[in-house]
């Protein structure tokens, strides 16, 4: 990950869930995780891991109390759908992170993941904007 969108990141996070060094301990965590899907996948193949993982996480809470096969197998399906294609290591490193990510939500389920997920995705689509428009 370049300094840049390191920086980005932090921004964004800082945002959205203030200094630092008043982070709840699972975004402490969680943000630690979330650098390491960017760095792995780059911002472009971020965003659309990122958001396969949102899509799956709201599949996960619309499933809540019936049976399923959960949040690994919703993220799975969503990426069949997706034209990402990582090399199989930052793939594996993105897919384990993110599982992570998500049982930490589990065990420590405020803030919640999908509000690190938008701050990483809003990080990522920040940075994509002057590659798109062509600076």
């Amino acid at each position: 990950m370049t300094t840049d969108m390191e920086h980005l990141l932090n921004v964004r996070l800082c945002e959205r869930f203030g200094d630092a060094a008043d982070w709840a301990e699972v975004t402490s965590l969680t943000a630690s995780h979330l650098r390491a899907v960017v760095s792995a996948l780059g911002p472009e193949r971020a965003v659309t891991f990122l958001t396969a993982a949102r899509r799956a996480l709201e599949e996960e809470e619309s499933r809540a109390g019936t049976i399923h096969l959960g949040f690994g197998a919703h993220l799975w399906t969503h990426l069949e759908d997706a034209a990402w294609s990582p090399s199989p290591l930052a793939g594996t490193s993105a897919w384990d992170a993110m599982l992570t990510m998500h049982r930490l939500s589990v065990l420590a389920p405020d803030p919640g993941l999908a509000a690190h997920l938008d701050a990483a995705l809003d990080a990522c689509r920040h940075r994509l904007v002057p590659a798109v428009a062509g600076f």
